[in-house]
């Protein structure tokens, strides 16, 4: 085992496109995060599911963030503070006032008990459970990039690892081994491709298309590496992160 870092952030999206929660803990199993993107927004029309990164009108869903209550009911955040459960009848027209057209919301699993009413839609995540970033690849895109490029929402990561690592990129050198954090075992499976999503404006950050390019300059369109989950557990901030250093004997992962 060799230490690499600490986690520095933990951060949930129960709804994906729409900003997320931090945490100081969460639960890890092999579908990633607990309540981690389980829903998604669409449009009431044509049924087609929320890509800000490809169609502008559904940027102002950066304005928005989703938060999961103690009851695990998961609830839409409007920027004048309110908050509104995904599964409440009201929730559409303030989604139709914030959007500009009619916008509802769907659920990605199997409809549960407490949800019934919301359809199901296709999922846009099935690469991997798991999206890890680290702090020195912030640090090297920051160098030729604006400074908000520093601000890992906009990567949106699922655990941010602070190390003191000075190599550039150097989530992708762990590509094929496991890491622990705690009781929880992660194999790192592929680098992160980037999208449009790094350059939106979202509260507090401008639109800035030089990050996505710089991205592409420095390493061919990736940043941060996606994980499959080997070993359930739990996660906690400032927790130690591990990497499993393989023996010369020891076969390599596929």
């Amino acid at each position: 085992m060799k230490k690499i870092g600490i986690v520095k952030e933990i951060w949930r999206y129960p709804v994906s496109s729409l900003g997320g929660e931090r945490c100081h803990r969460a639960k890890v199993n092999g579908s990633g995060i607990c309540g981690d993107r389980q829903y998604a927004l669409f449009d009431a029309c044509s049924g087609a599911v929320a890509v800000p990164e490809k169609d502008s009108r559904w940027r102002p869903a950066l304005f928005l963030s989703s938060r999961t209550c103690d009851n695990d009911i998961t609830q839409i955040c409007f920027p004048d503070g309110r908050r509104i459960d995904v599964n409440e009848p009201g929730l559409l027209p303030n989604l139709r006032d914030h959007f500009g057209f009619d916008v509802a919301v769907g659920q990605y699993g199997e409809p549960t008990a407490q949800n019934v009413s919301l359809p199901q839609v296709s999922n846009r995540y099935d690469l991997a459970p798991l999206h890890l970033l680290t702090t020195a690849s912030l640090c090297e895109i920051v160098k030729t990039a604006p400074e908000s490029a520093n601000d890992p929402r906009r990567f949106r990561p699922n655990i941010l690892i602070e190390t003191d690592c000075e190599a550039s990129f150097a989530e992708t050198d762990w590509l094929g081994a496991k890491l622990s954090i705690g009781p929880t075992t992660l194999n790192v499976s592929e680098p992160t491709k980037r999208c449009g999503m790094t350059f939106i404006g979202q509260p507090g950050l401008e639109e800035e298309p030089e990050i996505l390019r710089n991205i592409v300059r420095k390493n061919r369109r990736t940043l941060g590496v996606y994980c499959d989950v080997m070993m359930s557990g739990s996660i906690e901030l400032g927790a130690a992160v591990n990497l499993q250093i393989q023996s010369p004997n020891e076969r390599p992962i596929n």
